[in-house]
């Protein structure tokens, strides 16, 4: 078997496993009920909030960049985000007419409560594995990240 069908071969059995364990863990979800699988934010709202998390407060164009989306799209859904309570406008001292884009206390609740939900189902699907099989794994999905993360930095 040449490398072209072997690499067929895998990604077929890959696209199927994938989507049985991506049916698996919203199954798993919808007992949680984050707020992300309930409907009550959006998935581009959970990255933004979650940029929000790790950084400090950041200026529209820095959010439009990690969502890689328009400056009008970021601002529709950060409005979005501020009306809900969940990112609050920060004006610069210095500068008022400088505005960043910060976390509340609630957008961070937010956060924990998804979070939390998804550990325990990581915990739940991979709770079948040895140690060894779950480093394995894991050492797969960082050399994957790797690469991505260097061949789109060019």
């Amino acid at each position: 078997m040449d490398k072209k069908t072997k690499i067929s071969k895998f990604s077929e059995e890959l696209v199927e496993t994938i989507t049985y364990v991506h049916r698996l863990a919203n199954s798993m979800l919808k007992r949680r009920a984050d707020a992300l699988f309930q409907g009550k934010i959006t998935f581009p709202q959970y990255v933004a909030l979650e940029a929000l998390n790790v950084d400090k407060p950041l200026k529209m164009n820095n959010i439009a960049k990690i969502l890689k989306i328009s400056l009008p799209a970021v601002t529709g859904l950060i409005n979005r985000l501020v009306i809900m309570k969940l990112a609050k406008r920060v004006y610069d001292q210095r500068d008022r007419r400088v505005i960043f884009i910060a976390l509340t206390a609630k957008g961070k609740k937010i956060i924990e409560q998804t979070k939390s939900a998804r550990k325990e189902i990581i915990s739940d699907i991979f709770d079948v594995l040895s140690e060894a099989e779950r480093q394995a794994y894991l050492g797969i999905l960082r050399k994957i990240k790797r690469t991505f993360h260097e061949k789109h930095q060019k």
